[in-house]
């Protein structure tokens, strides 16, 4: 980790046409953010998990889920470069004999590879309002 939101790691491959971004590392990216107080990722489950007290609700397992990472943009040019994007929906879960699961938040990481240079780092959080039946 090189902030609360960015990782940088090195790979021997410098061609890998995309075989430097391999999910396993992706996902201990996003472990490690989850972890670490600061990090923007880590505090948006955090608000969550207190909206969820303050609306009196309970939360249904964990509360507050990161769905499936969907490459959302991709652009190589020649072998060795690689930028590359991935969004995730971040889901609040409640209730109990009765479930309420709303999409809040998608959440975008960048995971990019220059000449087996790999950057990963938070792009954006932004709110989603796709549906409310308060």
């Amino acid at each position: 980790m090189t902030s609360p939101d960015s990782a940088k790691a090195n790979y021997e491959d410098k061609c890998s046409n995309g075989g430097n971004l391999d999910q396993f590392n992706r996902d201990k990216f996003v472990k490690l953010m989850l972890a670490d107080q600061k990090s923007k990722l880590s505090q948006l489950k955090v608000a969550l998990l207190n909206q969820i007290k303050q609306s009196g609700d309970e939360p249904r397992g964990e509360g507050v889920y990161i769905g499936e990472w969907n490459q959302t943009f991709h652009d190589r040019s020649g072998c060795d470069t690689n930028t590359n994007s991935y969004s995730a929906f971040v889901v609040t879960v409640t209730g109990g004999n009765a479930n309420h699961t709303v999409v809040k938040y998608l959440v975008t990481i960048d995971d990019d590879d220059n000449a087996g240079k790999r950057t990963l780092k938070i792009r954006d959080i932004r709110p989603i309002n796709l549906r409310n039946d308060n």
